[in-house]
């Protein structure tokens, strides 16, 4: 019963843990879009937004709630299973499911889709890819790197056929900005976390700004490490973006495109922060730097927090302890 009574309440603590996590995400996204664009946020800042109420719902469990119980809990306690605190395991439970129901589903079809393309593709080489590249016979203009764990990337013919030389390597460095930050494993890492945050309204707008973020990211390693002139980019997106159909005529699988029919919205805006960036490359060089000290900041504040959590690690696995017991007789 004490090992049961341990694993009940550490699954039962992690619903309402990620419960006020998501709602803070949910917070500090309208926040941040209040004061401060999409760009400026970052693709990283809405990353962890959508990962922050699972993650930080588990290290809470790992780091405290487990340990205080085992530490403090005597090994012949009384207290027992009530049914409340066992709805609260069965619906943290459900939420795991729905999280990992989610991600396998996401995977079989895009699984289904890929092997579609693969089937009408045939591979060619591409400068700078050193990863598998394919030339799909499809209608739709395709140009995205499809997989998380083997990428791919795919290239419709048409987009072969209207992009000339210079364009099509703007876009296909692009592409290569999207492996560098591993937007597909992102992608499906934070569909696997088991969050309330899809549960929430609004949350569509953070996947939104999220992924848009992700291309203008893109866009600005192609620009910075792919040395891509400014307008070939601009250009290559006006371009895919006429080739565009009123609808999307076929299944696509989960992946990072260069243009999506959702993306259309943006193109403005990115072809807009290209143009600007054709115009002002010392601010561009600028922000180079400023990265670098962001990822000190980050460092710093998390080698601070680690150090707090180290030296009042005791006193904190008390407090959690009496909460815990509250806990317990709040749900018995």
């Amino acid at each position: 019963m004490y090992l049961a009574l341990g694993a009940s309440l550490a699954l039962a603590c992690f619903l309402p843990l990620n419960a006020c996590f998501s709602l803070l995400a949910r917070v500090l996204f309208q926040l941040k879009m209040k004061t401060a664009s999409r760009a400026q946020a970052g693709a990283t800042f809405f990353f962890v937004l959508k990962i922050f109420p699972a993650c930080l719902s588990a290290l809470c469990i790992l780091l405290l709630i487990i340990p205080s119980y085992l530490i403090l809990e005597p090994g012949a306690t009384t207290e027992r299973i009530s049914w409340v605190l066992l709805l609260l395991v069965m619906l943290s439970a459900l939420l795991f499911a729905c999280a990992l129901l989610r991600g396998l589903a996401s995977w079989r079809r895009s699984s289904l889709i890929l092997r579609d393309w693969v089937r009408r593709s045939r591979p060619v080489r591409l400068a700078g890819v050193n990863i598998p590249a394919y030339k799909l016979k499809e209608s739709f203009p395709v140009i995205a790197v499809i997989g998380a764990v083997r990428p791919r990337l795919f290239v419709s013919e048409q987009v072969f056929d209207t992009l000339d030389a210079e364009e099509f390597a703007a876009a296909i460095q692009h592409e290569v900005g999207h492996l560098a930050s591993r937007d597909n494993l992102k992608r499906w890492f934070a569909e696997m976390c088991p969050t309330l945050l899809f549960f929430l309204p609004g949350t569509e707008n953070l996947t939104r700004a999220w992924h848009a973020a992700s291309e203008e990211g893109a866009d600005l390693y192609a620009v910075q490490q792919g040395r891509v002139p400014p307008l070939n980019l601009a250009s290559a997106l006006i371009k895919i973006s006429r080739m565009m159909p009123d609808c999307n005529p076929v299944a696509v699988p989960t992946g990072a495109y260069f243009l999506e029919r959702d993306n259309l919205p943006d193109v403005a805006r990115r072809v807009h922060a290209l143009l600007d960036a054709a115009d002002s490359s010392p601010a561009i060089a600028m922000s180079r730097n400023i990265v670098p000290f962001r990822q000190f900041l980050a460092c710093g504040l998390l080698v601070s927090s680690i150090l707090i959590l180290v030296t009042s690690y005791s006193t904190l696995l008390l407090g959690v302890h009496e909460v815990l017991e509250k806990f317990l007789h709040l749900v018995s």
